[in-house]
């Protein structure tokens, strides 16, 4: 038997770098920065869903004693168009309003206070006009238009993306396609047919700092704090909007006080710099919690699933219509929609499949990115239809899933990566750790089970690294991950402190500023430890050979058999040099740095659905016991295992750490999380009427089970985590609810009142 490689960080529980800044409250976040002169900027928004700007005037606002400078749409003639996907946003409303919340106009003044005063002085004339809050109301014959034209497609993240032509006239805007076998005749050779529509709410990222910038116009250069999770990225899009080259935008990214996919891309950010530029001062714009709310949320959904099985139960076909509604602008939806289009087949052997997934416009609050994004939509519908299936056949639905998991090798689709987990065995190791073959003990008591996987890491990466020795031996490393609470600072610091054989004190990682740390398209899709984390082993394998070149000549040692160890090279025969040393030697001087330097670059290819092969298959398994109050309808989560497919735990607590915190976001939207409109209006907007998870919400008994198998291609084996807890959670809960009651609920979340009805009208019946 082959042993397990010993590491000197890697795997074990090393402190984390960010953890004492952190916990004493020295961490800098965007809010805390404060330059000399800098104004604040607040934000006037629609009152309205949808209606034409008949006037603005500013002219009181401007007289305000305090106000440095007032953006209206008059200011948007010289500045250009953005979005993550497609150009349809500009920094304030021109023609009209789409949603309730969308910037009209903007101050920068002496004190907030101010700008709000200031805010109450702008007069703006409206013209109502009809609004379409959902997705029936968006498809409806006649429906009044978002966007009166089509929206102009884009690049993002190395797709482009369009709008159909035969979508005009209409509130869609993307549709993606796939089909593999023939869906029909597999319809026609299925021995029964399934159907079942599920829907998913529209919630919010609620992240505890909100969104916010500091921005800084001088000498026709831009320079921006941000809390951003891909601050290259929006550096293009703010050289795009304002017509300048790159090296004239310089983005410094302090602590990220969570993102969740909701800080990628473009928001309000371009808002911070024209006030800036007209104020001719720096300028903080720092959001409410109800202004996130009304800037970015994660996409509502209809999934309509056709499934075909034959007598055996085996599956032969399976059909996915999908509706993403993306608010009032596109965002991300075109890629969240082909996420959620390509993803909606789950982890089965099934040989004919179609899917259609469309992106359409409402005047809502516009939906973007949000953690697992497109993939918790439809791993919600699949994993509860797969039960509905196994009970309607009378087949366990344990069974049910073993008869037709992929096996580790076979293929997703063709020219995609290969299945790289044993979906059975987790699968197995989940049902015996909620005691899946045992009676249930009491009435109202249920368990279930879910199986999901999205591809890992991102459709298309572009990533570098650096790793830099100082004189004395000490080692930065410079890295464009960004640090949103997940622990990258720190294991990409075990990374580099594994590489070079040195405790993980003496790495640390330099601010993040485009203007010196090496590109990184952007943090996000469970990328960093496998992406940015082979960028880094790579700078630090390029740095070591070159102090291993250096070693060799002062020890005069072949390279072959030089070690590191204890932070030096060694010779044997008691030769040795401290890096310290060898610095030292090298440069004749306390003076001078030796810089190690990586990348790394996916591979395009026509072959593979989404255009690259998955770096990894990001899989996930859950189980969940819960008890049903018949009384009340509220669900009481007894019981949560949750494991996670990790490859290999580069630091196993903060693994745990993503798993766990997955689990609970999910059990929000599982449970309790809903944004609600009436007539355009959101009315939750605040952490008063819109409930979270809290200590309550905690299973009592919550587990999670890291599987390593070295099988990732990471550094290490390591595979990437952070999005996987979420995918079981809702569709388990959802089946362990079904055991319990007898009830299928079709719909998110599943609140004790929609429960209670449901047992209501099934004891009626």
């Amino acid at each position: 038997m082959k042993r397990a490689q010993a590491y000197n960080v890697i795997g074990r529980p090393e402190f984390r770098v960010d953890g004492e800044e952190k916990a004493t409250g020295k961490a800098i976040y965007t809010v805390d920065v404060a330059l000399p002169g800098m104004a604040h900027g607040k934000i006037l928004r629609s009152p309205y869903a949808h209606a034409k700007i008949v006037r603005v005037d500013c002219a009181q606002a401007e007289k305000l004693p305090g106000v440095y400078a007032v953006i209206t749409r008059n200011d948007q003639q010289a500045i250009g168009m953005f979005g993550a996907a497609y150009k349809d946003q500009t920094i304030v409303a021109e023609d009209k309003v789409r949603y309730v919340g969308d910037p009209v106009a903007a101050v920068a003044a002496v004190h907030e206070a101010t700008a709000e005063q200031a805010l109450e002085l702008i007069e703006v004339e409206y013209q109502e006009l009809p609004a379409v809050t959902s997705i029936d109301e968006a498809l409806a014959p006649g429906a009044p238009l978002v966007h009166d034209t089509v929206s102009r497609g884009g690049e993002l993240m190395g797709q482009r993306y369009e709008t159909p032509k035969e979508f005009s006239g209409s509130n869609l805007c993307y549709r993606f396609s796939y089909t593999n076998g023939n869906v029909d005749e597999g319809f026609k050779n299925s021995d029964h047919i399934f159907e079942d529509t599920f829907t998913f709410p529209r919630v919010q990222h609620f992240s505890m700092e909100p969104h916010a910038t500091v921005a800084q116009v001088e000498g026709g250069r831009i320079t921006l704090w941000a809390g951003t999770q891909e601050p290259f990225t929006l550096r293009e899009h703010l050289a795009s909007i304002f017509h300048l080259a790159l090296n004239k935008i310089r983005i410094i990214v302090p602590y990220v006080g969570g993102g969740y996919g909701g800080k990628l891309a473009v928001k309000t950010e371009p808002l911070a710099v024209a006030l800036a530029w007209k104020a001719h001062r720096p300028v903080r714009l720092a959001h409410s919690i109800e202004e996130s709310f009304k800037t970015v949320t994660r996409h509502p959904s209809r999934v309509h699933i056709k499934t075909g099985v034959n007598k055996n139960g085996k599956l032969v076909a399976r059909q996915c219509t999908i509706y993403m509604e993306t608010g009032a602008y596109a965002d991300a939806g075109p890629r969240v929609t082909q996420k959620a289009g390509y993803r909606c087949f789950g982890p089965y052997r099934i040989p004919h499949v179609k899917a259609d997934a469309y992106t359409v416009y409402t005047n809502t609050v516009p939906a973007g990115a949000y953690r697992g994004f497109g993939t918790l939509q439809v791993t919600w519908a699949y994993e509860s239809h797969m039960d509905i299936i196994a009970n309607k056949l009378g087949i366990d639905p344990l069974a049910f899933r073993m008869k037709n998991l992929l096996n580790k090798g076979e293929l997703y689709t063709p020219g995609d990566t290969p299945v790289d987990c044993d979906l059975k065995k987790g699968l197995l190791l989940a049902a015996k750790s909620i005691g899946w073959a045992q009676k249930r003990s009491k009435p109202y008591r249920g368990k279930g089970l879910a199986c999901c996987m999205k591809d890992g890491g991102g459709t298309y990466k572009v990533a570098t690294a650096a790793v830099k020795m100082n004189s004395d031996g000490s080692i930065v490393l410079l890295t464009g991950t960004v640090e949103i609470g997940q622990g990258a600072r720190t294991a990409l610091s075990q990374i580099v402190a594994e590489e070079l054989a040195v405790p993980l004190g003496r790495v640390t990682v330099a601010q993040l500023d485009t203007d010196v740390t090496p590109y990184d398209v952007n943090t996000n899709a469970s990328s960093s430890t496998v992406v940015m984390g082979l960028s880094v082993q790579r700078a630090a394998r390029d740095l070591k050979q070159q102090l291993t070149r250096h070693a060799a000549k002062l020890l005069k040692a072949k390279p072959e058999v030089l070690s590191f160890k204890d932070g030096g090279i060694h010779a044997g025969k008691g030769r040795s040099l401290s890096f310290e040393e060898l610095m030292q030697k090298v440069f004749l001087s306390n003076a001078g740095e030796l810089v190690g330097r990586g990348g790394y670059q996916d591979i395009k290819t026509s072959k593979a659905a989404l255009g690259s092969p998955t770096t990894f298959w990001e899989i996930s398994w859950g189980g969940a016991e819960v008890e049903v109050d018949p009384e009340t309808g509220k669900i009481t989560l007894l019981k949560y295992v949750s494991l996670a497919d990790v490859g290999k735990a580069i630091h196993p607590v903060l693994c745990e750490g993503q798993d766990e915190g997955g689990v609970m976001n999910a059990i929000g939207h599982s449970l309790i999380e809903e944004m609600v409109y009436k007539d355009g209006q959101l009315l939750n907007p605040n952490i008063i009427d819109y409930p979270i998870p809290t200590f309550d919400h905690l299973p009592d008994h919550f587990e999670t089970i890291l599987v390593e198998n070295r099988n990732g291609p990471g550094p290490f084996g390591a595979k990437g985590t952070g999005e996987g807890g979420l995918l079981p959670v809702a569709a388990a809960i959802a089946n362990a609810v079904h055991q319990a009651t007898g009830l299928r609920i079709y719909d998110l979340p599943l609140t004790p009142e929609k429960v209670w009805h449901a047992l209501q009208a099934k004891n009626r019946s």
